[in-house]
């Protein structure tokens, strides 16, 4: 006779995971962290060796790498920041080759603008590189033409991030997974919603060359301020980009406020190289709290950053003041954006019963 067949046993359940440790993966304290050991590494090179040019083309590569750090394997991560690095080069590249003329400027921008547009609520890694576009194609047109030297500062700390990057995940034993978007999906995506997106492309493609024009006209310091205002703040979703507008322009303010105290009451170079630290430490959580805070402490980072450059809180205020004038600019010209799309939105709605 057959034996009758017993149940298999069941298994142990397995131990549930430890919790992640505080320093691990992209958790807040981790993030922070390396920010700011990110960041601050030009700024110390610029201490030893001197100021110029290249720490600005410097430090915009090291906060996008940071920002395209969406982890997986080093080689993964050393592509994606490349990725930074090829944005920085050809958006620096194509304002050099425009700067002088007002035309082709104003080309460059409507043409870096509507690929903002199309791209700016597909992914955040996808909208920070767009946003960076249109900085460093107002870096180079605007401010500082790209040079060899920076071409080498850009290669030289997308090396520096990706070393930190897969340094940190070694150090505490957590290696982050890859969460960077299917380029598939992206394009579906973008299929998907191509009429509101190519609507909304026109409008913007209308505004920044106007927001550039304007800035240009009224003698605007620093006229790539009011450019990077509008693509901060704006988004395809008009209650979102008039929730940062109020944050941005609180947030400018705050920092505005709190550079020129920090300078005034701590001039030397130590205390506000500790203060920018501080600054770039609180970033993000202060971001987690508030969008108003996060963006006062970015500011604090930038203005102190320009009292490190110009010697002095003298030197910078001048500039202080005129980044208040220039996020407002851009401010305005996003609500304008706005108002464009919504009127261009009713316009080519498709009509009920169109196949």
């Amino acid at each position: 006779m057959a034996e009758t067949a017993q149940p298999a046993a069941p298994s142990p359940a397995a131990p549930p995971a430890p919790p992640p440790g505080r320093w691990h993966g992209d958790g807040l304290i981790a993030r922070s962290v390396r920010f700011t050991l990110t960041v601050m590494a030009p700024v110390g090179l610029g201490l030893i060796i001197g100021n110029d040019v290249w720490l600005i083309y410097a430090l915009v590569i090291c906060i996008l790498a940071t920002a395209l750090d969406t982890g997986g394997t080093a080689r993964q991560r050393l592509a994606a920041m490349a990725v930074g690095g090829v944005v920085v080069l050809l958006g620096t590249g194509l304002g050099t080759l425009v700067a002088g003329h007002m035309v082709l400027t104003m080309l460059a921008f409507a043409l870096v603008g509507v690929v903002y547009a199309l791209v700016e609520s597909l992914h955040q890694s996808v909208a920070i590189s767009a946003r960076f576009a249109c900085l460093t194609l107002a870096i180079g047109a605007l401010y500082a033409p790209l040079q060899s030297v920076d071409a080498v500062a850009v290669g030289v700390f997308i090396i520096y991030a990706w070393v930190v990057s897969i340094t940190w995940d070694l150090v505490v034993g957590v290696w982050r997974p890859c969460t960077a978007p299917s380029l598939w999906r992206l394009l579906l995506r973008l299929r998907a919603t191509k009429r509101e997106r190519w609507v909304f492309a026109g409008a913007v493609a209308i505004t920044i060359p106007a927001a550039f024009f304007t800035s240009t006209a009224l003698g605007l310091h620093r006229p790539y301020w009011a450019l990077l205002a509008v693509v901060l703040v704006l988004r395809e979703d008009s209650l979102a980009s008039r929730e940062l507008m109020g944050q941005t322009m609180l947030g400018t303010v705050l920092g505005v406020a709190l550079s020129l105290g920090i300078g005034w009451l701590f001039p030397s170079t130590g205390a506000v190289l500790a203060a920018m630290m501080v600054a770039a430490l609180v970033r993000w959580p202060a971001q987690q709290y508030h969008g108003a805070l996060g963006n006062a402490a970015l500011t604090v980072f930038i203005m102190l950053l320009l009292e490190f450059i110009n010697g002095g809180v003298a030197g910078a205020a001048h500039d202080m003041i005129a980044r208040l004038i220039d996020m407002a600019v851009g401010c305005a010209f996003a609500l304008i954006a706005l108002m464009i799309d919504r009127l261009a939105q009713r316009v080519f709605a498709p009509r009920p019963g169109a196949v």
